[in-house]
């Protein structure tokens, strides 16, 4: 056998047996987890940490490792002397807390896994003391002392600041713990303070009377219960959560929500601790402060219930509460909630009242962009291109007139440009019929006698199978038609080439009369409406661009992006 092939085998059967030796002695281990106090400041929720998201030090220990054996590894691991150290089991309270609880060892050989009461994982608060003073902690009575904890709270910046832990006899009045804890908090020497007893979520007890005695003033004292303080000051009043005990009670009804920007539909959006009792306006607020913005300037949607997407605008007066609006984004994640928003350039009250006008803006290369307008129910098409322009300033040319105007278009092709003057609700645009905002370019601002605007649209053979984007161009009387030619062809940004592939053709009811580019002369009669029977007025004449559509699409998509003619 090959050297090498017998060394490669001597190694693999090596580890095989090492994985079977770890195997058979996995049920002599057991894990020991750490927390120090170090790993509670900042922490701003019920309790002391909280375990998803602070990681504790673990060791691998074995199961008959006794008490002292314990201290030996930790006094190893943190460097503390083992009378600088004190183990207080972490335990799941009867009110859903976790709280350090007493090491209940009368024998020093009993093994960890016995004191952990068989429990493969046993998880401890390890008390150490403090390093500059350099002396080992001091007694404690289990009888008649006690380990709190303590947290001060600010109703200016509604956050928790922890204030370290202190073990006093439970018959110590709680009037004798204020200067301490006036020390703790920062607090002038003599500041009155309020104290609470930190329960469980959602219950927390001021203490009315602080000549009492510890054990008398907390129901049910205990090694691990928490006291929290704050100032006694008048000027509390004026902030949002007064009190702990607000700040508590809000903490409890708090959730995350995800909210994505509705008009861009690949933003992962972020997310925002709200509670489910905000009403709209501070909901809104609490996105607008993250958006930097005014939340008068923001709309809300609720979330489809089966679907990732946005649902119904919630308006501005709704009386229900963030509880009522959420709904889980998927059956899979039922903790993510979502709602969607959307920047306004006017405030939500005034929004609402308006009417959507739904068109398409293009710009002086043919390219469309669907558009939303919000304009007065009784506004004209001037009060709609006021709002186009308000919207659209930034992306006007820069050798353009700055003046708009609304066009109306009926299957690829222009049929008319309504007057200033018309309401908005008498314009109807459903079916094939959309209407634009464009530019109007600068040679087409004052035409004369001898001057017409004329419709220009794209169609292949048949009539019927019109496409792409139409447009206005200016042609004047008597010009000769390779003018009129050359500006089609810089309009539409295409070559020589491709523009001798295009047939021009003079389109009147429907029938299609060809041009012979250099023998024709605009006459603008061929383009004028003419008059039918009983005098009834007929459609004006446009010119049709017929050539192959390289970019097929159904000749139904009226929102079709403007093309190149040809490749």
């Amino acid at each position: 056998m090959n050297p090498d092939t017998l060394q490669k085998q001597i190694t693999d059967e090596r580890k095989l047996e090492m994985q079977r030796k770890d195997k058979s002695e996995a049920h002599l281990y057991m894990m020991l987890k750490v927390y120090t106090e170090d790993q509670f400041y900042g922490h701003q929720g019920n309790d002391l940490f909280d375990m998803n998201k602070i990681k504790s030090r673990d060791f691998q220990i074995l199961k008959s490792l006794n008490l002292s054996g314990v201290m030996e590894l930790l006094s190893d691991s943190y460097g503390y002397p083992i009378d600088n150290m004190r183990i207080w089991p972490l335990t799941l309270r009867t009110n859903q807390t976790n709280r350090p609880t007493t090491l209940e060892v009368e024998d020093a050989e009993k093994t960890v896994y016995d004191i952990s009461e068989n429990d493969p994982t046993w998880i401890v608060f390890l008390e150490t003391a403090d390093p500059e003073c350099q002396k080992a902690l001091p007694h404690f009575d289990k009888e008649n002392d006690v380990l709190l904890f303590l947290k001060k709270y600010d109703p200016k910046t509604k956050t928790i600041s922890y204030c370290g832990h202190i073990a006093v006899s439970i018959t110590q009045k709680i009037y004798e713990l204020i200067p301490l804890l006036c020390e703790r908090g920062d607090f002038p020497e003599g500041t009155p303070l309020i104290i609470y007893e930190e329960v469980k979520p959602n219950l927390t007890e001021k203490i009315q009377d602080v000549r009492l005695q510890l054990d008398k003033a907390v129901d049910e004292l205990m090694d691990g219960d928490i006291l929290v303080f704050q100032s006694e000051d008048p000027e509390n009043d004026q902030y949002e959560l007064a009190t702990a005990k607000d700040y508590f009670r809000d903490l409890y009804y708090r959730i995350e929500v995800l909210l994505c920007d509705k008009t861009n539909l690949n933003d992962p959006g972020f997310t925002l601790t709200l509670s489910v009792k905000m009403n709209y306006f501070q909901i809104a607020k609490a996105i607008a402060a993250k958006l930097d913005t005014d939340p008068m300037l923001l709309q809300l949607f609720r979330a489809q219930p089966h679907r990732d997407a946005p649902s119904h605008p919630i308006r501005c007066a709704y009386e229900g509460t963030l509880r009522d609006l959420i709904f889980s984004l998927k059956p899979r994640t039922p903790n993510v909630k979502k709602l969607y928003y959307q920047r306004l350039t006017i405030k939500i009250n005034e929004f609402e009242n308006k009417k959507q006008f739904r068109c398409v803006w293009v710009s002086n290369k043919l390219q469309e962009e669907e558009m939303f307008l919000y304009t007065n129910k009784d506004d004209t098409v001037a009060g709609l291109l006021m709002e186009a322009k308000l919207l659209k300033n930034r992306t006007l040319g820069n050798n353009g007139s700055g003046k708009l105007r609304l066009l109306e278009v009926i299957s690829n092709k222009i049929h008319q440009v309504p007057q200033e003057d018309v309401l908005l609700e008498c314009l109807n645009p459903v079916g094939p019929k959309t209407y634009r905002i464009e530019e109007i370019p600068e040679d087409q601002l004052d035409l004369n006698e001898t001057e017409l605007l004329l419709c220009v649209a794209h169609f292949q053979k048949e009539l019927f199978s019109m496409f792409g984007v139409p447009f206005l161009i200016r042609v004047q009387e008597g010009e000769p038609f390779t003018e009129v030619r050359e500006r089609i062809k810089n309009q539409l940004e295409i070559s020589e080439k491709e523009l001798e592939k295009i047939k021009f053709a003079i389109v009147l009811l429907g029938k299609t009369s060809y041009i012979t580019e250099d023998e024709y002369r605009v006459s603008i009669k061929d383009f004028l409406p003419g008059r039918g029977g009983a005098g009834a007025m007929q459609q004006k004449a446009w010119l049709g661009l017929d050539h192959v559509n390289k970019n097929k699409r159904s000749r139904y998509n009226y929102f079709e992006k403007a093309i190149k003619i040809l490749n």
